[in-house]
């Protein structure tokens, strides 16, 4: 970290104009051309072929092997784009954009474009390929998209934890006039980017790494934990709730509890030059944050509040502003009603600011258990033949007679595309097709040690399961209670699980007694949720864990027929592989920078500001753990 008082200059930056991605990897490109030093001038040119068509089920794809994905927004035409990343100090001003194109075609085409699928809730029950198409869109006489590039500006951290600007270029080739039926493309297409750097950068001090945020009768219980921390030279503050309250540090700011901790962590990143924070509490300890994005009102899966930690981790917006998640003042924090497709009424940047994991405890004894594993963990992981191990749960999430005429196992799609990116690791599959996914198996596996889990199928609160191929019987799976047999103590994995409301940690019995049904039928009457149970046990279990607090979602089928399961194109599947392609083929071995650059790659590759299905990825994901966590433990 650099060190200095923290100047900052607020300079406008464009607003953001709506763009999609559906792409594998992340490419950060820093060597644009530079062809004019005083005015900033940048040039990034591609040329294309000519597109090919499929037509399936009288469905017509698109594709340009030039390109590296997909328009993905709900109800759209599926076209291929080209996708590129920028960086840039935060606060620089794009000032233009020229584009100029060549060799122009057109294509009459046999039917009409696919437009792309919503993901589909993990819930308990089997659902169908959900269309939305746009019918806007679909009969309008004008070219969709309506440029041939557009682009979007996010801030956060980056690799290397610098407060970045992001400009994220899409090339749109191909176009498409939808009442004519025709496509038009462009073999050429070239960018002159001028931008202005701000004369003054982010600068932040050097006085704390890690910032512990404690309910205030936990504080003495965490001393242990920040010894340990500071002897690894990570500079640790712990503060109570009633310091921020009574403003010992800093004046209090904000309208509710939320954001007067939220504004204490902006000050405490420029004040102090911290990176990481750890909220100990649960939700009733610590404030949590409801945003309100709806995907289905008033209808089977209706969800329209759930909790989002990410919005005490993202701090600024892409101009370098607090990011308030309540843009238009009215109290309610990330508003985007349902079913309008362009109805978002609070604009959030997403991108982390700061890493932050949570540390539930409902208990006091959580907390000891948790420091002493926190402790145990690094000191006594590194060289740890157990540590090789990765295992991955999973079986058919959605039956073949819903996915538009594949037959994906979509869990063990997801699983083995994370182990491809394990490589190193030993590798235990526990999958339906393989007719050992037992809770017993599950239970006895684990208690022989791991690094790593993946589960991937349907959840709630209270437990996870699965279905074999074309069956819709369920698996064993594991519930709450089954944790406390484990036995793996000292030989604790980082878990991820794909599933819905795994990680809800706002459940309590209370809950039935206020809506017995909806309790009972959601399984929020359980005292803590399945993701943080699995963490806290005493005798084994994870060190952190990383899931949804409300619907996940899953894209099922090949609906842009490129002959790739959908399942790890996007949604839930890319964000869950993603994390440990960061890990072991990027070597990010502090927990929260890997779960946070997850967070970021997503939000720059899809199209989470035009999306409320890709904006909910992100929001929902938690991580239960120690955010400054060194994977593997120290040397």
């Amino acid at each position: 970290m650099k060190k200095g008082k923290i100047s900052i200059i607020l300079i406008l930056i464009l607003q953001f104009t709506l763009i999609s991605s559906n792409i594998s990897a992340i490419e950060i490109k820093s060597n644009f051309e530079q062809i004019d030093a005083s005015n900033k001038t940048l040039e990034f040119s591609q040329q294309f072929s000519i597109p090919e068509l499929k037509t399936k089920n009288e469905f017509i794809n698109v594709y340009l092997k030039e390109t590296n994905s997909f328009i993905s927004n709900t109800g759209e035409p599926v076209l291929p784009t080209l996708l590129e990343t920028f960086e840039f100090p935060i606060g620089t001003r794009i000032k233009d954009i020229k584009y100029t194109i060549s060799d122009l075609g057109e294509i009459d085409l046999t039917g009409k474009i696919i437009s792309a699928h919503k993901p589909v809730p993990k819930n308990n029950e089997d659902d169908a390929i959900q269309s939305e198409k746009n019918e806007e869109i679909y009969k309008s006489d004008q070219l969709f998209p309506d440029s041939w590039y557009s682009y979007k500006l996010s801030g956060g951290l980056n690799r290397k934890n610098e407060h970045s600007t992001f400009l994220t270029i899409q090339l749109n080739p191909v176009r498409y006039y939808p009442n004519r039926d025709k496509i038009v493309f462009a073999k050429s297409i070239n960018l002159v980017i001028t931008y202005e750097e701000p004369e003054n950068l982010f600068v932040f001090p050097d006085e704390y790494d890690l910032l512990i945020i404690s309910y205030d009768r936990y504080t003495a219980l965490l001393n242990p934990l920040v010894a340990h921390k500071n002897s690894h030279g990570i500079k640790t503050k712990l503060v109570s709730l009633k310091d921020i309250y009574d403003n010992v540090y800093f004046p209090i700011q904000g309208r509710d509890n939320p954001e007067k901790i939220k504004y204490f962590i902006k000050n405490a990143k420029e004040n102090w030059g911290i990176t990481y924070v750890m909220l100990v509490g649960n939700f009733r300890k610590i404030p949590i944050r409801y945003t309100h994005l709806e995907t289905d009102t008033g209808g089977t899966y209706e969800e329209l509040e759930f909790i989002s930690d990410l919005y005490y981790a993202d701090i600024y917006d892409s101009e370098g502003n607090f990011s308030s998640w309540d843009t238009d003042s009215d109290g309610v924090y990330g508003e985007w009603p349902y079913p309008e497709f362009n109805a978002i009424e609070d604009n959030v940047d997403l991108i982390p600011d700061v890493y932050v994991g949570r540390l539930a405890c409902m208990f006091s004894f959580e907390v000891r258990t948790m420091v002493n594993k926190i402790i145990d963990y690094e000191e006594n992981t590194y060289g740890s033949d157990w540590f090789k191990t990765m295992i991955v749960f999973g079986g058919d999430t959605f039956h073949k007679k819903y996915e538009g005429g594949t037959n994906y196992d979509e869990g063990e799609v997801a699983n083995e595309k994370a182990l491809d990116f394990m490589k190193g690791f030993n590798h235990i599959k526990l999958w339906a097709s393989l007719g050992n996914l037992t809770t017993k198996n599950i239970l006895n596996e684990i208690s022989n040690g791991a690094g790593f889990l993946y589960f991937v199928g349907h959840g709630n609160p209270e437990q996870w399961s699965t279905h074999e191929n074309c069956d819709k019987n369920w698996t064993e799976g594991i519930h709450n209670k089954d944790m406390y047999k484990l036995s793996n103590k000292g030989m604790y994995p980082i878990l991820m699980v794909g599933g819905c409301h795994n990680s809800e940690f706002d459940v309590t019995p209370l809950n039935f007694f206020k809506d017995p049904k909806k309790s009972w039928y959601f399984t929020t009457y359980v005292p803590e949720c399945w993701s943080w149970v699995f963490v806290k046990v005493n005798k084994g279990g994870a060190i952190a864990s990383m899931g949804s607090t409300g619907y996940g979602g899953v894209n099922i089928g090949d609906a842009n027929n490129n002959d790739m399961p959908d399942c790890i194109e996007g949604a839930d599947g890319w964000f869950e592989t993603h994390f440990f392609r960061l890990y072991n083929e990027e070597s990010l071995d502090i927990l929260g920078e890997t779960y946070g650059q997850t967070v970021a790659d997503y939000v720059n590759k899809f199209p989470v500001y035009s999306d409320r299905y890709d904006c909910k990825i992100v929001e929902t994901h938690e991580l239960f753990g120690d955010p400054s966590l060194k994977i593997g433990g120290y040397k």
